[in-house]
């Protein structure tokens, strides 16, 4: 589907489209028009018997975001909808934690449903305001005591962290970059549809398309490239992915890319008043993402109190690191430990060990943290061991192959160095592995 590609974050307008059967989200935006809060102010801007659209603007008011956010939503009562006479079906599958993939259908005349693309919508099964246990907001809209009307802005900001995740990254897929899904052509979705954009199919995930039926080091290794070849133009284009993995790798057109930026950031750019700038709209505590992202106040500030939870923006540096980790993967599933422990042993030592050992970090502030945390810093499982993925994988050593070991395992090694500002760019990153394959 044809869209405006423009760098104005105030002219990306793509609505985050939410499944809202019971009205329930659109009852506390209603509830929210009539009372405003300085900065959240929500309008509907569109109404039919199917769907609703919503426009929500949020100021920068708050520590975690630095430039207004404006939005639009699409709040639908089905799956089974009506568009300019046209029949429309969706058929979600979970993509991430943060959306569903909507296979939309078309019924043609005789009946069937003509596939036309890809609507990503929001993974209702963690929006708050649909799940929360109690549903607090919902005993009176009409009279919500002071701590139901917080407790009901708590919500709505819940599902805005996730909004976010679905409706801004529209506007990549137009770059044209290989290793990213691309928008459906225009034509028989944009004339049902409308402003919504479609993508095309997202395609298999590539452990269970390739690595879980087995594979070639020297394949994978091809395809790594191409996956580091992607991060490259993202990053000569200021977007940093912020969420490499070998579970997000999908397939397109023959390439290998890192799956959606769901996680994404622009970088160098100066923030502002509709600009997207460093968005600070999402954590980052996953194994696979580094240290100075997970724990970002420690990192760059050690008068700051330790938090095991901050929000922050994901980085070019950040990404090589994750794509290290994931390189790692790759060899251990390959050759197993008798090769690998002839590698540097960062990835070797848990999370707090590997902190600890930086030299970058308080020390003491570290201990404190893992007293009183049970998330991954307290956990004695190495970095490797919590990265490798749930699916099994098969991946065998030719013998051409086996002078790749030694390059990766130090390639690994500059990837997965803890200070940032001493890791490789992808394009070195890139350059290295084309050396190999």
């Amino acid at each position: 589907m044809s869209l405006p590609v423009v760098e104005n974050a105030s002219a990306l307008q793509f609505p985050a489209v939410v499944l809202d059967e019971k009205g329930e989200v659109g009852s506390a935006f209603k509830y929210r028009i009539v009372h405003r809060v300085d900065n959240l102010i929500i309008k509907l801007l569109e109404q039919r018997p199917e769907w609703e659209t919503y426009g929500v603007f949020r100021k920068a008011s708050r520590n975690d975001m630095d430039s207004d956010e404006r939005w639009q939503v699409t709040l639908l009562n089905s799956l089974n909808i009506s568009s300019f006479g046209r029949a429309i079906t969706m058929e979600p599958q979970r993509y991430s934690w943060f959306a569903r993939a909507g296979q939309v259908s078309v019924k043609g005349a005789d009946g069937e449903g003509q596939p036309v693309g890809t609507l990503m919508l929001l993974n209702d099964q963690n929006v708050k305001l649909l799940n929360d246990a109690g549903k607090p907001h919902r005993r009176s809209l009409s009279f919500p005591s002071a701590p139901e009307a917080e407790r009901l802005d708590e919500l709505i900001h819940q599902l805005l962290e996730m909004v976010s995740t679905t409706a801004r990254q529209h506007h990549i897929y137009g770059w044209g970059i290989k290793g990213l899904p691309r928008l459906a052509d225009a034509g028989i979705a944009s004339s049902v549809t409308g402003p919504w954009p479609l993508l095309e199919s997202l395609a298999e995930s590539y452990i269970e398309q390739c690595l879980s039926k087995g594979a070639v080091l020297g394949d994978v290794i091809h395809g790594l490239s191409q996956v580091v070849d992607t991060l490259a133009n993202l990053h000569e284009r200021g977007v940093a992915h912020g969420d490499i993995r070998l579970e997000g790798l999908r397939e397109f057109s023959g390439w290998l890319g890192p799956g959606l930026p769901e996680r994404f950031s622009r970088v160098d750019v100066a923030p502002g008043p509709d600009t997207l700038g460093r968005k600070r709209f999402i954590f980052y505590n996953n194994a696979w993402q580094p240290p100075e992202l997970r724990f970002p106040g420690v990192f760059a500030n050690p008068e700051q109190p330790f938090a095991p939870w901050q929000y922050t923006s994901a980085t070019r540096e950040g990404d090589i690191w994750s794509f290290g980790v994931m390189l790692a993967v790759i060899v251990y599933a390959t050759v197993g430990e008798g090769e690998w422990f002839k590698a540097d042993e960062g990835l070797q030592l848990s999370l707090f060990d590997y902190m600890k050992t930086t030299e970058l970090y308080d020390c003491t502030k570290l201990e404190q943290a893992v007293d009183r945390t049970t998330g991954f810093l307290a956990n004695n499982k190495s970095l490797l061991a919590l990265n490798m993925p749930s699916v099994p994988i098969s991946i065998s050593l030719t013998e051409d192959d086996r002078n790749m070991l030694a390059p990766l395992i130090r390639l690994i090694g500059q990837c997965t160095r803890a200070d940032p500002q001493t890791r490789p760019t992808a394009e070195n990153v890139k350059e290295q592995l084309s050396q190999l394959v």
